[in-house]
């Protein structure tokens, strides 16, 4: 397999898995109602990333603990 090849799959599976994503986040906005506890989490993570990845973090090591 020579490099065009190579470039040509790794092109094809790119475009094959953000298309599975694009799905995926349609799919998942159309089945969310405003205001339920999923679509408030969502919210929440996408304006602060970091602080929610800090609560997940000390949520899972208090969950490991037990």
């Amino acid at each position: 397999m020579d490099s065009e090849d190579a470039m040509a799959k790794v092109k094809e599976v790119s475009e094959g898995v953000r298309e599975t994503a694009r799905t995926v986040r349609q799919s998942l906005e159309e089945d969310q109602a405003p205001g339920q506890a999923l679509g408030f989490l969502r919210d929440v993570v996408r304006e602060a990333p970091l602080p929610s990845l800090l609560v997940a973090f000390m949520l899972g090591c208090l969950v490991a603990r037990r």
